[in-house]
């Protein structure tokens, strides 16, 4: 018979076993400097050249490894974080299954240096595909440097699906940021091209960290909040509402000096801002959560970003409670507009006081309050307005959300965030390929505070951003000036808008060419700019939306695919009310 099943060769399954610890250049540079601040280093300097595929090195002060363990650190499963299954209930360090280096060395060229402590000198182990190239005694101080290369170079499939090597280092320094936010007590330094990037001395505490990290402007804007119950502990410093982003990449969350995902904390931070936020936006804060190692597990997954509670009600509720005490104090930034949300079950019974509010959520077009009392006042049976004015509009807009447009043979129904995001997509294309747009001059400049990372993608796209309409100064880490807006664009936050459009980039803008990125910066600009779900339009600004969707090259889809009108015939809606 033939044989079906077949043993793997040892390199094919190490392989394999490395492409579940280490599946992009960023997880080798995140386990390597875990393993710096599990040897207790005070300082790390992080190197980067040609990109994190290409070379990256860590050096450390930390313990060292002796001449005899060097070799033994590269075997799977080799570890001194642990020696049974028992002890991971008493976990205190970030690595703990002897895989991260193997899978490293296996995937690339690795050159490792240490010396402990009081040594004369050191020792170095090169390795290439996991293989032993070399090994013998070599000067260094206190420590050890992890230098690795080529990362892939004997993996060809994994290296076709690569991020390019600008994305990558921006995921990277943000990584770096949030080490350094879990040990505010180590100093880091990063160098990227033989060019200091960052550097973060050794800080007193949380909000001084933040501080080396955002501008001490910023970090002082912060609200601390503090709480502990049941032995676990919480501290936070959360952003202000104006702060908030369009994404979740402006929360960090720490547990154990650990950084995590979990939906759980997040949603517990959002409840916390109860109505401070408008839906869509996602509170900026640094989450730091002290818990028991034996009610936490973190043997979850591979890559240990995700941690598993032994009671999530406990921690859910002492972070929301926690964090909602200092932001109690601030005031919402908006009020509750009736018709707004979606109506209760109760709202089709006859009403007490049907003068309240206007029938059936309904706002004319027209903008003036005669024809809006007879519009949105109902009549006594409250279903219905007793008569009908003269000049009745042709457009109408429904819960701040829709524009309703009499068309013959039925009605159409817009949606105006969608139909706004198509017509500023189209332009904003345009203005990319060389139309350039017009900017609008603030009349007060604006300064907004970028992330790393945020402000490096800046840069990138710059030349883009200029065509689009921006003015903008960067003044140096993290602080950037905006002078001047596109034209047309109803955005009381500039520096809020910014953001949200690099938010809306994502890390990687070079993936699919320029022709991609060129479309990815205007989807992006064209979502955070178009009016939104909520915006009240005057007549005039609703016809020129129709006027404009309908001149656009694809006027029924917005650029991720979702609609932005739906035609209602006079025969569905006679079907509907039983008219033959």
């Amino acid at each position: 018979m033939k044989r079906v099943i077949r043993r793997l060769t040892a390199e094919t399954a190490s392989r394999i076993a490395a492409g579940e610890v280490v599946d992009r250049p960023l997880a080798a540079l995140k386990e390597i400097l875990e393993n710096a601040l599990d040897a207790g280093a005070r300082n790390i300097d992080v190197r980067v050249q040609g990109g994190l595929d290409h070379w990256f090195e860590v050096a450390d002060d930390g313990e060292g490894l002796a001449p005899d363990d060097l070799p033994i650190a590269f075997e799977r499963h080799a570890t001194s974080k642990l020696e049974n299954l028992s002890d991971l209930d008493a976990l205190t360090t970030l690595g703990f299954r002897g895989e991260a280096l193997p899978s490293v060395a296996a995937v690339s060229r690795v050159r490792m240096t240490s010396a402990v402590p009081g040594a004369e000198s050191g020792a170095f182990l090169a390795l290439e595909g996991g293989i032993e190239t070399g090994h013998g005694p070599a000067a260094r101080a206190r420590g050890t440097t992890v230098q690795v290369s080529d990362l892939f170079y004997n993996v060809p499939a994994r290296r076709k699906f690569l991020s390019s090597p600008a994305g990558e280092l921006r995921a990277a320094l943000r990584m770096i940021e949030c080490c350094a936010l879990s040990r505010f007590d180590v100093a880091f330094r990063v160098t990227v091209d033989e060019k200091l990037k960052h550097e973060w001395p050794a800080a007193a505490d949380e909000r001084e960290r933040c501080g080396q990290l955002w501008s001490a402007r910023h970090a002082e804007q912060r609200l601390w909040a503090e709480g502990e119950r049941d032995g676990v502990r919480v501290r936070a410093l959360l952003g202000l509402p104006e702060h908030a982003r369009a994404n979740r990449e402006g929360q960090v969350l720490i547990v154990n000096r650990r950084w995590i995902q979990s939906a759980l904390l997040t949603q517990a931070l959002r409840q916390a801002y109860g109505s401070l936020l408008p839906p869509g936006r996602y509170p900026s804060a640094v989450l730091w959560i002290t818990v028991p190692p034996a009610r936490l597990d973190v043997n979850v997954h591979p890559t240990k970003r995700e941690v598993r509670f032994a009671d999530d009600e406990r921690v859910f509720s002492l972070v929301a409670g926690t964090c909602a005490r200092p932001l109690a104090k601030l005031h919402p930034p908006f009020h509750v507009v009736p018709g707004a949300a979606p109506e209760p079950a109760w709202a089709d019974r006859v009403r007490e006081s049907p003068r309240q509010q206007t029938s059936l959520g309904f706002q004319p077009a027209t903008g003036e309050s005669a024809a809006a009392e007879a519009y949105g006042a109902p009549s006594a049976t409250g279903l219905a307005p007793a008569a009908v004015p003269a000049a009745e509009p042709e457009l109408w807009q429904l819960h701040r959300t829709y524009i309703l447009a009499p068309v013959r043979g039925g009605l159409v129904i817009i949606d105006q965030h969608a139909a706004h995001e198509r017509i500023l997509y189209e332009e904003a294309l345009e203005r990319l390929n060389g139309q350039r747009g017009a900017s609008q001059r603030l009349l007060f400049p604006a300064l907004v505070d970028l992330a790393a990372g945020e402000f490096d993608l800046l840069l990138e796209i710059a030349p883009q951003l200029e065509l689009l309409g921006w003015d903008l100064a960067p003044l140096g880490p993290p602080t950037v000036m905006i002078q001047g807006v596109p034209t047309g664009l109803r955005q009381e936050r500039p520096g809020t808008l910014l953001q949200d459009v690099l938010d809306g980039l994502g890390e990687d803008t070079a993936i699919g060419g320029s022709e991609a990125r060129l479309e990815r910066i205007a989807r992006s600009h064209a979502c955070h700019a178009a009016t939104r779900a909520g915006d009240v339009l005057g007549a005039a600004e609703m016809r020129a939306l129709v006027d404009r969707l309908f001149a656009t090259s694809h006027p029924h889809g917005d650029p991720h695919g979702r609609v932005t009108f739906v035609r209602l015939g006079l025969d569905e809606l006679h079907r509907r009310f039983g008219r033959s």
